[in-house]
């Protein structure tokens, strides 16, 4: 029903003219924004097939003559959308699809000549082998989104060098991540209100504290690691689950470091289980893999550390199945 409903409209929409009014358009691009926005509360699943049905949709218009000033704008929104049906795949841990996605949002990018548009999508495809690859990688793409971004205040030219920095002391670099830190904060302090208020294109200021926390994480710095990381999840709203969930592997990994291996796994069990199920993708069972497989040898018959374990076999049952 809903797919002939779709029909009837879209015929009725080629009917009334070729080419866009400035209405749609607008809609077109309020859409993208609130499907960004959505990003840390609907369900990785959801958000990728309503992004993608629109990007089907936008692909019908770009295939008709538009003005230069539509075209471009439409090839932005495809920009945007293609991106956000990355950022889902990469939730949900498929990477490889992921890829493809970011590849086809930045073709788009290129005709709307936005540096930032593209800065954000490399930014983006960073994340990829930041949790599922290589982290020299990940600190590669990172820079390259760093330059793009260049010298302007844009969000990602804050965001590009945070995810940078911690991409490089993930290989050892520790004066090179906390260079990269200082700049991601001196960009960070030039934005303005709304791009760190912006939680789909912007960085804001939780965001920075879940990163400088998970830097320090990795450095060593436990102190400074948790209180950072304790700043950020005050700052995240209830409902934000990704982010919370990644924030809370970062703690049980400092956790861990310092010898706390019962409580570090505590944590993992309970930030596993109290997610929703939509939520347990991808992502997040990786980087408890990650977190469990650093715990020392000498540890790992102790109960919590066996329910961790099962906690992880039992989120990894894929959150698009059935």
């Amino acid at each position: 029903m809903l797919d002939a409903l779709g029909d009837v409209r879209r015929s009725l929409t080629d009917t009334l003219g070729e080419s866009l009014s400035e209405t749609m358009m607008e809609q077109w691009e309020r859409s993208a924004a609130e499907h960004g926005h959505s990003y840390q509360m609907s369900p990785p699943n959801q958000l990728l097939a309503e992004s993608v049905l629109d990007f089907v949709e936008i692909q019908h218009h770009l295939a008709r003559r538009q003005s230069t000033e539509y075209r471009r704008r439409l090839c932005h929104v495809t920009a945007q959308l293609a991106g956000t049906a990355g950022m889902a795949l990469v939730a949900l841990g498929e990477h490889r699809e992921a890829r493809a996605w970011f590849r086809t949002a930045q073709l788009a990018a290129e005709e709307t000549g936005d540096r930032a548009l593209r800065a954000w999508l490399l930014a983006r495809e960073a994340v990829i082998p930041f949790y599922f690859g290589s982290p020299q990688a990940a600190a590669e793409l990172a820079e390259r989104a760093r330059l793009v971004a260049g010298s302007s205040a844009c969000a990602t030219a804050a965001w590009a060098p945070a995810l940078e920095a911690r991409s490089l002391a993930r290989v050892g670099r520790t004066d090179d991540a906390r260079q990269a830190m200082h700049i991601a904060e001196r960009v960070f302090a030039r934005l303005s209100d709304d791009q760190k208020a912006d939680t789909a294109y912007g960085y804001t200021e939780r965001q920075l504290r879940w990163h400088v926390g998970s830097m320090h994480t990795v450095l060593g710095d436990t102190r400074r690691a948790q209180h950072a990381l304790d700043q950020a999840l005050t700052m995240y709203a209830p409902v934000e689950h990704l982010d919370r969930a990644l924030i809370a592997l970062d703690q049980a990994a400092g956790l861990i470091r310092v010898g706390e291996v019962a409580t570090a796994a505590q944590v993992g069990v309970h930030t596993l289980e109290s997610l929703p199920t939509a939520h347990r993708t991808g992502i997040v069972i990786s980087r408890a893999r990650e977190v469990a497989a650093a715990i020392p040898a000498r540890a790992a018959r102790m109960p919590l550390v066996g329910e961790l374990r099962d906690a992880i076999t039992n989120a990894a049952v894929p959150a698009h199945a059935g």
